[in-house]
């Protein structure tokens, strides 16, 4: 079955208007495999199934030989002369994995040459990037470093700006579905550079190994995320332009009182920007988005107040941690997985899809107990009787469908490895 990365890649090239028969010969799939794909659900959880190849343990010292320039028979030789595990397979077997990683590395070479310029489709691109800056001079608030999350879309030249202050996850993910709501729509393609929130960086096959969150959002939101290749300048360049083109064509000229005033000089500034005449194209960005917005995709219901997803177990007292608070769930949940939505001021917890508890939500870090009322006593002082604990249930792998990173926040997964399968709704 097919991982999520070339499901998305799918459904996203059927979007741009390739034929089933183009999908498969580009993709290396059966047209029948590609019409299956795009009759269901892109998130759908894949079945894990390894194969190995005899060739898999000289596949790093066959691309040195390659940058050497050693022909296939010679490289035979070497292998099957190894000293400890010398290889044993046929002749064509080894010949086509050479073939292989010779032609990831053309396509790689290829792709760093050749110059990128993002101009898709109505609906297809938005290009996303931090801003960072330090000490902003406000002049009646003191000095402090000020952060902006910039958005565009590359057909119709459309901008989007907010300022915070952090860079965290939740403020990047907030603000994206801020943006999506914003535009109306949902882009198919999300183009990032590398950052944190985003991705830890590639595996062995240059792909990139993105966060939980970030896979969440694109299985609930329905877009493809794409993240620029960091040793590709000429993929890099036309993000972090979108940053230059903030601190260039809006900071220089211009005087802040404070943050109020700062979000109030960047919305005249925006509503400018989107309604003159764009370089680019000729056209003011407002007359395009209309095209992009009939083809783009649908937003969620639960966009306009969504909910991260954070996996979590009901502890011992009947409280779930979460951002360095405890919440209270009903006291038959001990010992449980469960699913925390975190929304902007709620906190939901879910076991499986069924609601456990909805409380108001604490400052994060506050360190506070929030217990529903009807808590016994001895809960609500954070200790369990002894025949609670005898009958506390043990912890199942009922989450593992949402989130496989349970119990390690931070962590960071391929694209395949979270789906929005059996998930609550945000």
């Amino acid at each position: 079955m097919l991982q999520q990365m070339e499901r998305s890649a799918i459904h996203l090239m059927a979007k741009r208007g390739t034929s089933i028969r183009a999908i498969a010969e580009e993709l290396g799939h059966s047209p029948t495999t590609v019409s299956r794909v795009l009759r269901e659900p892109m998130d759908r959880e894949p079945k894990k199934r390894e194969r190995h190849s005899q060739v898999d343990p000289y596949r790093e010292q066959i691309k040195r030989w390659l940058e050497e320039g050693l022909p296939v028979v010679r490289m035979l030789e070497l292998v099957r002369s190894e000293s400890e595990q010398p290889y044993a397979g046929s002749r064509s077997q080894f010949g086509e994995m050479v073939r292989r990683i010779r032609q990831e590395r053309d396509q790689e070479l290829a792709a760093r040459e050749v110059p990128i310029r993002f101009e898709g489709l109505p609906g297809e691109y938005l290009q996303v990037d931090w801003g960072e800056i330090r000490r902003f001079p406000f002049t009646q608030q003191s000095p402090v470093t000020r952060y902006f999350l910039a958005c565009r879309l590359k057909y119709s030249r459309w901008s989007w700006v907010i300022w915070t202050h952090d860079m965290r996850q939740e403020t990047l993910i907030r603000g994206l579905v801020d943006c999506f709501l914003a535009l109306g729509f949902v882009p198919w393609v999300l183009v990032f550079d590398n950052m944190k929130t985003v991705t830890s960086g590639r595996d062995t096959s240059n792909q990139p190994l993105w966060t939980p969150a970030l896979l969440q959002l694109a299985a609930e939101f329905s877009f493809h995320p794409q993240a620029c290749d960091p040793r590709a300048g000429n993929q890099k360049g036309s993000v972090e332009s979108l940053v230059k083109w903030v601190k260039g064509n809006f900071l220089p000229g211009r005087i802040f009182t404070d943050d109020l005033d700062l979000a109030a000089h960047t919305r005249e500034w925006l509503t400018m920007a989107n309604t003159r005449v764009s370089s680019a194209t000729g056209i003011p960005p407002l007359d395009r988005v209309d095209e992009e917005v009939s083809t783009g995709g649908i937003l969620p219901s639960t966009a306009a107040d969504y909910g991260l997803l954070v996996p979590g177990q009901v502890a011992a007292d009947a409280t779930v941690a979460a951002l360095g608070n405890r919440y209270s769930v009903p006291v038959a949940h001990v010992g449980a997985p469960v699913v925390v939505r975190l929304h902007r001021d709620r906190v939901r917890i879910f076991r499986d899809t069924a609601l456990l508890a909805d409380h108001a939500r604490a400052p994060d870090g506050g360190r506070e107990r929030i217990i529903n009322p009807a808590t016994p006593k001895r809960l609500r002082r954070g200790v369990p009787g002894p025949a609670l604990r005898a009958q506390a249930p043990r912890p199942s792998d009922a989450l593992s469908r949402c989130a496989p990173a349970a119990g390690r926040p931070g962590s960071h997964l391929p694209l395949d490895a979270l789906t929005a399968a059996s998930c609550p709704a945000a």
